[in-house]
């Protein structure tokens, strides 16, 4: 049994066979009739139709919404639409594309867990449980089969990483820190929400270890590697950040998104909820884990006989495993927590925060129980493999339900759809990023024609001609101070002109109460205006900070790689 622990391969061979039982229900799913994966594969369709058109940034995709444009990869992080869309041009359908991508998660995520603890404990049996527990954890089963929440379940493939830069940054040789800086541009490309409460609970981890934050040198090599990641991730952050601050969106909106704290109390959990094994609302599974349970409850053996130098590592994920599950529960007061906080939606979401924490400790009681308890040889390889057994096993019955042989071809349809339809509903996407006051009046977007509508003053519009993104408008006996709505949902980035004889001039886009752009027009007998998507100079901005962040992210890496060369020659001479 040590032996083939020991083997290279092993850790790789059990993580890519527990992903197979994991993911082997996926294609059986009918993705068309799931909960979110219709949003998902419309993002992947749509941003590949925007590319493949030549707009860019492909941000605005022209057919949604009845065709007055919608911003689907604006809001949701681009790591989970690119990737996909590899994928998509690969294998030809949306569905397959979700599909494979999902599976690439798992055993991602198996993968960075496994290599995190490999780093914080130097032993591969407690690396392998760890690994084994984490991708097999029962809410983020949910994530795949009955929430499809692919930026959450694409985000634990980064949670190790932070946390190994983080360790490595306060208390090993410094060398790995730049981790830090590849699993925070991962969050942020990821999942917006999954990122903000990694930073709290890194915050709460560098706390735990705050005595060891003397040292300056961590302090600079910390901003260093934040600064990075915001100059890596600035293509996304940018656009991000400039609709967040000048617009007002339905995903912003606490009333419109149930994220008050009102909203999230009533998603808290109950004790029998944790360790039921049935499914709750929305068939996502709340449980904790039969083997997690039965590990956890080793604690109260094994905490006394954590050896020294992985004493600290487990009490630190003890004390947050415990507060994040705390976070799930109705003890937790989130009535009166900031907005920050309760942007989370659904406190049942920090339960996948605790399978992250609990993961390390159940790995190492795993070994401490048997090394220290057990003792005895055959009986201590024979609980080891009866616990790596127990997790094939119950994550084999976790998924049993999710083979359901629907029809499948029926994915093949939203393809169909997307690529022909000229326009498509809000009703058969989300409707999450809409502009506010377009989305108090749904029934004036069903209503409306895709065209230009003179909201005040007098016009007489002669010729529309409109194509994609893009529109031209002639208009004639034009009354001064006269204003037009355009047939765009508003969103920053367009650019309007006029032109009033030979004098062409730039008009400023504002929102109409409807929720779309709107223009004011001077006093003129003919006036010619052309509407087009152009990205907004800060977008174009981002692309270009992001190019620059990863040429600085190389040479500093090649730069602090010389200089730790130096240091161990430097450490030779000494010696």
């Amino acid at each position: 049994m040590k032996k083939i622990i020991q083997s290279k391969y092993t850790p790789y061979i059990l993580l890519i066979l527990l992903t197979a039982v994991i993911s082997a229900p996926i294609f059986t799913m009918n993705l068309f009739l799931n909960n979110e994966a219709t949003l998902h594969m419309s993002r992947f369709l749509a941003v590949d139709g925007i590319l493949k058109d030549g707009v860019f940034p492909p941000i605005i995709s022209y057919k949604y919404m009845e065709g007055f444009g919608y911003a689907l990869n604006l809001f949701y992080g681009p790591l989970t639409t690119f990737i996909p869309i590899i994928f998509l041009n690969l294998f030809g359908t949306a569905g397959m594309a979700f599909k494979t991508f999902s599976i690439l998660t798992v055993i991602l995520s198996g993968i960075t867990m496994y290599k995190f603890m490999l780093s914080v404990t130097n032993r591969k049996s407690m690396s392998i449980i760890a690994a084994l527990i984490y991708i097999s954890a029962p809410y983020k089963l949910s994530d795949i089969y009955s929430r499809n929440a692919i930026g959450e379940y694409t985000a634990f493939i980064f949670i190790p990483i932070v946390f190994e830069g983080l360790h490595n940054l306060i208390n090993g040789d410094k060398k790995k820190h730049y981790l830090l800086i590849i699993g925070v541009v991962g969050l942020v490309l990821s999942h917006t929400i999954t990122t903000i409460y990694i930073a709290l609970f890194a915050i709460i981890y560098l706390l735990l270890n705050i005595k060891k934050l003397k040292d300056i040198e961590i302090w600079k090599k910390a901003i260093i590697d934040i600064i990075i990641s915001f100059l890596i991730c600035a293509f996304y952050v940018f656009p991000l950040l400039e609709h967040t601050l000048g617009g007002e969106y339905v995903l912003y909106s606490q009333e419109k998104m149930l994220t008050t704290g009102e909203n999230v109390y009533s998603t808290t959990l109950g004790f029998k909820e944790l360790f039921a094994n049935e499914a709750g609302e929305q068939e996502i599974r709340f449980s904790i884990g039969i083997v997690t349970i039965i590990l956890s409850v080793l604690t109260f053996f094994c905490v006394k006989k954590v050896k020294k130098e992985h004493d600290k590592i487990y009490s630190d994920f003890l004390i947050l495993a415990i507060i994040s599950l705390f976070m799930c529960t109705k003890l937790f007061p989130w009535t009166i927590m900031p907005g920050v906080l309760t942007v989370i939606q659904f406190a049942w979401r920090n339960l996948g925060f605790f399978a992250f924490f609990i993961s390390l400790v159940c790995g190492i009681n795993a070994i401490v129980f048997a090394e220290d308890v057990i003792k005895k040889r055959l009986w201590k390889e024979t609980f080891l493999f009866g616990i790596i057994v127990s997790i094939f096993v119950f994550a084999f019955l976790g998924v049993f339900r999710d083979w359901r042989f629907d029809n499948i071809s029926k994915e093949a349809d939203l393809d169909k759809m997307v690529r022909e339809k000229q326009e498509i509903g809000p009703f058969q996407i989300n409707r999450e990023y809409m502009p506010l006051k377009a989305q108090k009046d749904i029934n004036y977007i069903l209503k409306r024609e895709n065209k230009t509508y003179v909201l005040n003053g007098e016009a007489e519009i002669v010729s529309e001609q409109k194509e994609k993104l893009e529109d031209t408008i002639t208009l004639k006996n034009v009354q001064n101070d006269t204003i037009l709505e355009l047939p765009y949902l508003y969103y920053f980035g367009y650019e309007a002109t006029a032109k009033y004889g030979d004098t062409t001039e730039k008009l400023e886009i504002t929102e109409s109460e409807n929720g779309f752009l709107s223009v004011k027009l001077k006093e003129s007998d003919n006036v010619s205006i052309s509407v087009q998507y152009t990205g907004t100079i800060l977008e174009k901005a981002g692309y270009i900070v992001s190019i620059l962040g990863i040429i600085i992210f190389i040479l500093y890496r090649l730069k602090e790689g010389k200089f730790n060369e130096r240091r161990e020659e430097v450490k030779k001479l000494h010696k």
